[in-house]
């Protein structure tokens, strides 16, 4: 305790010379003073601790026992703080950093956004800052119910969310709303006809009764596999399910223009930074106005992190256009070949829902200031398609 009164008063250590310096303690404690930590370094010197405002009476209780004294040291609080003086402002800039400290993390200034799968991270939090929680939103003033409600009705694909404060950052829990998995309706008659014209080469059936085999030719809509199966002494309806393969054909004119405009560039190239804030945008330098014509247009955003990967809505943008003019040019007819059988190819691939292409077959012409492809694809694809089996047509078709 002693140690804590002496750093707050101040304390100075002194040393005592004289015939007998044990006799200026018997004067200190006439005087009332506090000393502590004596002790003599030979027979005519001494050194002990007294508080600082004891320090003339310490004097005067030296020059009676006719003894020297020497201030060797000075301490405590005071001495201890004597260079703030020098620097004013120190104090305003601890006091503000007391302020901050205690302040700061009762509003919320970073965000993390945890369970999310499909729905990005940033769309969450758009959401979030058009309902009012984002950047620097005082933490008790978040609803965490409120919240939930308005964003499960802005993104339906979220099933529940909560945000959850740790001091300045929030988490953002999410779950996802789960895809429902189309159920397999086996109760309802349904027939599997021909998507499309062509050669069956693999079949399988797993419900129904087949109605073509591996070899024949069937025509687009043609019913391949029935949901009624005759067993003689009863009829069973069932949804058919099948598996069917056919050789098709897949036949397209893709058409391009023989001329194409190019770009040109023209060497002009234009720059603007700009600082943004928040939702607010200042330019540095350059002209924000100058993005008219044509250009190609390169953006390029530097935020400010903090350690950890915090980022702050503080960002510097780099915006370059360069300038270039449309000019008419010839096509190159080898890569624009090339350009119409992806294309075609991509066509057929899209047409099937399950399949691969065996043989192409292209013919070039040039017709009228155009470039026609002429295509045809040897494909083996799956042409089953299940359709609802109609019942009274199909037994009016058996009556006749």
């Amino acid at each position: 305790m002693w140690r804590l009164v002496f750093f707050l008063a101040g304390w100075c250590r002194i040393r005592i010379t004289g015939a007998s310096p044990q006799w200026i303690l018997s004067a200190l404690a006439t005087r009332r003073v506090a000393f502590r930590e004596f002790r003599k370094t030979d027979d005519f010197t001494a050194e002990l601790r007294i508080l600082k405002r004891d320090l003339p009476a310490a004097y005067a209780a030296a020059q009676r026992s006719m003894c020297d004294l020497e201030l060797m040291q000075c301490g405590g609080f005071a001495a201890t703080f004597a260079w703030v003086k020098k620097r004013p402002l120190f104090p305003l800039l601890l006091a503000l950093a007391i302020l901050m400290g205690t302040s700061l993390p009762r509003f919320v200034w970073f965000y993390e956004v945890t369970g999310n799968e499909r729905v990005p991270a940033q769309k969450i939090l758009r959401e979030l800052d058009a309902l009012g929680v984002g950047f620097g939103t005082y933490g008790k003033s978040i609803q965490p119910q409120w919240v939930k409600n308005h964003m499960l009705f802005r993104i339906p694909e979220l099933q529940w969310l909560t945000v959850t404060q740790n001091g300045a950052c929030a988490t953002v829990v999410v779950r996802e709303r789960p895809e429902a998995e189309p159920v397999d309706d086996r109760k309802t008659a349904r027939n599997v006809v021909a998507a499309r014209a062509g050669l069956v080469t693999r079949v399988s059936v797993l419900a129904g009764s087949s109605l073509c085999k591996p070899g024949d030719v069937v025509r687009e809509g043609q019913l391949l596999v029935s949901a009624y199966a005759d067993f003689g002494y009863k009829t069973q309806v069932s949804g058919a399910l099948a598996e069917i393969y056919a050789k098709t054909w897949h036949r397209a004119c893709t058409v391009l223009p023989e001329t194409a405009e190019r770009k040109q560039y023209t060497g002009t190239q234009s720059r603007c930074v700009s600082l943004v804030l928040g939702r607010k945008r200042w330019t540095l330098f350059g002209d924000s106005g100058f993005f008219t014509g044509n250009g190609d247009k390169m953006k390029i955003t530097h935020t400010l992190t903090l350690p950890g990967g915090f980022s702050l809505p503080a960002a510097i943008e780099i915006t370059t256009k360069t300038d270039y003019d449309t000019v008419e040019a010839q096509a190159d007819a080898g890569a624009a070949q090339e350009t119409m059988e992806r294309l075609a190819r991509e066509r057929a691939q899209a047409d099937m829902i399950a399949g691969t292409i065996c043989s192409e077959r292209y013919l070039l012409e040039r017709r009228g200031g155009q470039l026609r492809l002429y295509s045809t694809l040897e494909c083996e694809e799956m042409i089953a398609r299940m359709v609802r089996a109609e019942l009274f047509k199909d037994d009016a078709n058996a009556n006749d």
